[in-house]
């Protein structure tokens, strides 16, 4: 089986507080994209989960796709094990959720392939477990978001040309959501309020724009050319675009050494997960 593992983009990040046990309470919208990772999953005689990928120095074990995988071999209906291939496109620490699609894409695919039958809500909880943003990837379309992520509303606005910037920083989620300046006391908007662009907005912007020179002289030039918003805690950047030209005179307009991404929205496929 091969799969896209999307990449997502938050067009809205609000953050409306936060729980006695750190975790912060969420508004946000998760577009996901027709570009990302690429992953093949093989089933293979032996019982083993074997993962092939340019993860950098990471421990197989403390990979959150070896951890999903371990999460449903209880559940497996085969003895058959799993070799799983990972083309790498997203960067780490870009804020376009590599590693939770990479966990979602799993848990979804293996309960296919292994027979495991684990219901909708099942999946949701083990991907919970993994992080905030993996049930998105096992719902695998774009949706409002609340609570601390988990709590989801299937919503689809218009569809965009999406130019991807990718400063080359990496930025700590951990970090960002630790910081004392980080701003948790916003108001929530209606989800009606994603159609106008006007809305989109993020919390962590403004903090990172203030500690991350590179991410924000960045942002500034692109600025000049389109509204330009960032994703998630970043360090990733994106404008968006109602026709493909439009999207390519902006490109045109930046400086060529930056590395960018031209994307659409990912349009919903029949084996996503419905709540």
């Amino acid at each position: 089986m091969k799969t896209l593992s999307p990449a997502k983009i938050n067009l809205v990040l609000r953050i409306l507080g936060q729980r006695e046990d750190g975790y912060h309470l969420l508004q946000t919208y998760f577009q996901l994209l027709d570009w990302g990772d690429e992953m093949e999953f093989t089933l293979h005689t032996q019982p083993s989960i074997d993962i092939k990928g340019n993860f950098g120095h990471l421990k197989k074990t403390d990979n959150l796709i070896y951890k999903a995988a371990k999460m449903l071999e209880p559940h497996k209906q085969t003895s058959k094990g799993i070799n799983i291939c990972v083309h790498k496109n997203i960067p780490q620490g870009s804020g376009l959720g590599g590693g939770s699609s990479n966990a979602g894409t799993t848990l979804r695919c293996l309960n296919e392939l292994w027979q495991c039958k684990l219901t909708q809500r099942q999946l949701q909880k083990y991907a919970l477990t993994l992080g905030a943003d993996v049930p998105l990837f096992v719902l695998n379309q774009s949706a409002w978001a609340t609570g601390v992520g988990e709590k989801f509303q299937t919503y689809s606005i218009k569809d965009y040309y999406f130019v991807l910037i990718f400063p080359q920083t990496q930025i700590s989620t951990v970090d960002v959501f630790n910081h004392p300046d980080l701003c948790r006391n916003q108001s929530k908007i209606n989800t009606t309020n994603i159609n106008n662009q006007q809305y989109w907005s993020n919390a962590c912007t403004a903090l990172v724009l203030s500690t991350y020179p590179e991410v924000k002289a960045m942002h500034s030039h692109a600025a000049q050319y389109a509204a330009t918003h960032m994703s998630g805690t970043g360090s990733t950047l994106f404008s968006a675009f109602q026709s493909k030209q439009k999207a390519k005179d902006f490109i045109a307009k930046l400086p060529k050494k930056w590395h960018t991404k031209l994307c659409r929205s990912k349009k919903h496929e029949k084996n996503s997960i419905r709540l």
